[in-house]
C-alpha cells in the first residue's frame, strides 16, 4: 500500500478556509464514483510547529492507482475551479509518498 501525504502551509489565518476546502473535495470524492479505490483518507491540523499547517493523507494500493485517481481528478471540470480557491489560502505545499509496512 502507498501513503501519499500533502502537507500544506496555508495563508496566515487561513488554515481553517484550507481545512474546509479539503473536507469539500473529500464530500466529492465519496460521492463519485472512481476506477480507483481510496483505502482511506484523512486531514490533520498542526498541534505544534508551523502555524497554519494543514496535512492530508490518502492511501491507495499502489503509486500506478495514486497516479489513475489524480488523472481522474485532473480531468473533472469542477477539480479545476475547487484547486483555484485551494491556491488562493495556501502559501507553499510539498507531497511525500510511504510504503505502508504495517
Amino acid at each position: 500500500m502507498l501513503l501519499v501525504r500533502d502537507v500544506f502551509q496555508a495563508k496566515y489565518g487561513k488554515g481553517d478556509d484550507l481545512v474546509a476546502l479539503f473536507q469539500e473535495i473529500t464530500d466529492h470524492w465519496q460521492r463519485e464514483q472512481h476506477n480507483v479505490k481510496m483505502l482511506d483518507h484523512r486531514i490533520l491540523t498542526d498541534a505544534s510547529g508551523p502555524f497554519f499547517t494543514v496535512v492530508t493523507e490518502l492511501v491507495v494500493e499502489d503509486f500506478a492507482a495514486w497516479q489513475q485517481f489524480m488523472a481522474e481528478e485532473f480531468a473533472m471540470p469542477e477539480f479545476g475551479d475547487w484547486f483555484a480557491l485551494m491556491t488562493q489560502v495556501t502559501d507553499s505545499g510539498r507531497r511525500e509518498f510511504y510504503t505502508v509496512v504495517v
